[in-house]
């Protein structure tokens, strides 16, 4: 029974890690760009043609969510969530993870109840055929996005209650010394150690 419920942890800490970094990279390099790119464009023909967006707006604010929702569960591995320093420093080693185990379980309360919702959502807005103030598409994908967003986090917050990085398979790293690219490790914990090592930097 405790090997079955370990694999099956196992398994869960693998699959969630993996598809927060990929939200991740969907939120770096396609909704962020777009973001940028939309209100950019909405700016310039505000401004200098006075024709603004009609629907800039409403994009904008599905494309901002999506940005901070895909973003989270990494965020989370990588303890980039926003805590209290002045506070959290101070505290002894037990106490920390106390404060560690708070807020893992608050945010599992949190987006556990959000991803819900927003599942619950999805069918009705489906139903209704929900679209934006000024964009006449429905919206109902994004709310199906935010709720899976929103569950992949709680799996991390279930997976990594501290917000380690000490185990991640998966990580962005700064650009080397010498100028180079982003090296980013996305080796297999089942390859050899040799592979593995390969791995690190591709």
């Amino acid at each position: 029974m405790t090997t079955w419920l370990d694999t099956a942890a196992d398994r869960v800490d693998r699959w969630s890690e993996r598809v927060a970094y990929e939200l991740f990279r969907l939120g770096i390099f396609v909704t962020m760009p777009a973001l940028v790119l939309l209100v950019t464009t909405d700016v310039f023909l505000r401004y200098v043609f006075s024709a603004p967006l009609e629907w800039g707006r409403d994009v904008n604010g599905l494309l901002l969510l999506m940005t901070i929702f895909s973003a989270l569960p990494h965020a989370w591995d990588r303890g980039y969530h926003i805590r209290m320093e002045v506070l959290y420093s101070r505290l002894s080693g037990n106490r920390r993870r106390w404060a560690d185990v708070l807020a893992a379980v608050s945010g599992i309360i949190v987006f556990g109840l959000m991803a819900v919702q927003g599942a619950r959502f999805v069918p009705f807005m489906i139903g209704t055929g929900e679209t934006g103030e000024d964009l006449r598409l429905q919206i109902w994908p994004f709310m199906g996005f935010l709720a899976f967003c929103a569950a992949v986090l709680v799996l991390r917050l279930l997976s990594n209650p501290a917000g380690a990085e000490d185990g991640l398979r998966h990580l962005v790293h700064g650009k080397s010394e010498d100028g180079g690219g982003e090296a980013v490790a996305s080796a297999d914990i089942d390859a050899p150690e040799g592979d593995a090592a390969s791995g690190d930097a591709q």
